[in-house]
């Protein structure tokens, strides 16, 4: 990371302990971390930096069992969650067993606003919202949200949400 100006988060939605230490070691000299992931048939974005709270303000994952993690991941990342409601077979999302599809736009609309948000901390030319703030566009019902959950994990909506997921 050294002489890195900010930070593309590609790893797997499952891949916690690596993203944890790899947002650590971002936070520590104030580099920028962009992450989206596809949902659905659309994306959530977020963005940590300083001035922002941090990854484990965010999910609070360190210490707890998989589901856990991929439950608090998942509502952090999605507090609108907007693709629930239309996934057709819902024996294909399996947290416990690290699998959720993806589809091909999801992952193409994850790329591009990665890329915007990116270009835009690269250039200073403002307007990015940092965690706690979290936007999620879904294609499929051409709906785009901005939410904004201070405390994270420790919001009593964030919480319920997450009982709710597991």
């Amino acid at each position: 990371l050294e002489g890195a100006d900010v930070y593309v988060d590609g790893l797997d939605f499952f891949a916690f302990e690596a993203r944890r230490l790899t947002f650590a070691a971002c936070e520590r000299p104030g580099i920028p971390v962009v992450t989206a992931a596809p949902l659905g048939i659309g994306t959530a974005l977020l963005v940590f930096g300083p001035g922002g709270s941090s990854f484990e303000a965010e999910f609070g994952v360190e210490g707890c069992v998989v589901m856990e993690m991929a439950s608090r991941f998942l509502v952090g990342l999605s507090p609108a969650m907007l693709q629930r409601g239309y996934v057709a077979d819902m024996s294909r999302v399996n947290l416990a067993e690290r699998r959720g599809p993806s589809s091909i736009s999801a992952c193409q609309l994850c790329a591009g606003v990665t890329a915007i948000e990116t270009l835009k901390l690269l250039l200073g030319r403002g307007g990015v919202r940092l965690a706690p703030w979290a936007s999620q566009f879904d294609a499929y019902r051409m709906r785009y949200v901005k939410t904004w959950r201070p405390w994270g994990h420790r919001n009593p909506i964030q919480r319920l949400m997450v009982m709710l997921v597991k």
